[in-house]
């Protein structure tokens, strides 16, 4: 079975069996194990972070920012990271890395938002 089968059937479970969560991570840890999947593992992620967004409008976005994330901040990303993928739910997975210097870079399964000073000064550079 792909990966991406896999990560199908497993958002459905943990959606439509909420009290069997953790059986359910459980049971796709071992799988994973005994189909030497674990150099896929972040691969895997992703696609069940994708298929959870698919199958329940609900958003895992990772996102590092120079600095701590301001409530206004983080409510203006959320309410734009609705506006341009339809999810009803966003989650947010804050890190702070100084070295971003100022902005922040949001990762969802799908696409990368890089905003961040580092970036704009290497392409500055690269002119």
């Amino acid at each position: 079975m792909s990966r991406r089968v896999v990560a199908r059937v497993v958002a459905a479970k943990l959606l439509h069996e909420p009290a069997k969560r953790s059986h359910w991570i459980k049971a796709t840890a071992a799988y994973i194990m005994e189909q030497g999947m674990t150099d896929d593992i972040d691969l895997f992620l992703n696609d069940l972070a994708h298929e959870l967004h698919d199958q329940s409008g609900h958003l895992f976005v990772d996102v590092t920012s120079a600095h701590k994330l301001t409530d206004s901040i983080r409510d203006e990303l959320k309410r734009t990271l609705k506006s341009a993928t339809g999810a009803q739910h966003i989650e947010l997975a804050e890190h702070v890395d100084p070295a971003l210097l100022g902005g922040l870079v949001a990762r969802t399964p799908d696409a990368q938002l890089d905003a961040s000073v580092r970036t704009k000064l290497k392409q500055l550079a690269s002119l």
